[in-house]
């Protein structure tokens, strides 16, 4: 399962949001800050995601409307689903706005700024199942699951920094003789977050 999630720039926030609790509820999601990198071609990207994605969310609002690039994600989807049966198109209403008559037919969700049920009928519409917890446990669950390894073999058992999320982390033993102990900081090559406190 891979939902694709299609939206203006100016609605990234809702976006990322909604990305951020359909992959803390293991739900595969291509969202374009995660896959397109600096150098990637953006419609190379967009194709490959259009074409490997089950589910086709596409968060519709007063931004929406008037992007062209919006527009032909959807025609893309559309055309895609009329062809093959899938994927399976769900439009995310953001605002009043009137979706496109191409959509006039497929029930729609309403977010009204992320609560509880919002995210309930989106996990409903896409998995069939309704969400293993709320959105805060989730995501914490998530950020443990990517960021610690609880099978290390150093003593931290950290995958990416806590703060950044860097995977440039570097590890270092240090000795206090007025204490004859051992102990072990670990710090960011990034932020500069470090496991050492004064």
């Amino acid at each position: 399962m891979l939902v694709f999630i299609s939206h203006n720039k100016a609605d990234r926030e809702s976006a990322r949001e909604i990305a951020l609790f359909l992959a803390a509820e293991n739900i595969g999601v291509w969202f374009d800050e995660w896959e397109i990198a600096a150098g990637d071609s953006i419609v190379e990207q967009v194709d490959s995601g259009l074409q490997g994605c089950s589910h086709f969310v596409i968060l519709w609002s007063q931004n929406a409307a008037k992007s062209n690039w919006v527009r032909k994600e959807l025609s893309a989807a559309l055309a895609k689903a009329i062809r093959e049966g899938s994927p399976k198109v769900l439009p995310v209403l953001l605002d009043d706005s009137k979706p496109p008559e191409l959509l006039a037919d497929i029930k729609f969700l309403i977010w009204a700024g992320g609560k509880e049920d919002d995210r309930r009928d989106l996990v409903y519409a896409i998995a069939g199942h309704r969400p293993s917890m709320d959105f805060v446990r989730a995501i914490v669950r998530k950020y443990h699951e990517v960021t610690y390894d609880p099978e290390a073999k150093d003593p931290f058992g950290i995958n990416a920094c806590p703060q950044c999320g860097s995977d440039r982390l570097r590890g270092s033993g240090h000795t206090d003789h007025n204490r004859m102990e051992r102990y072990w900081i670990l710090a960011c090559q990034e932020c500069g977050w470090s496991t050492w406190t004064e």
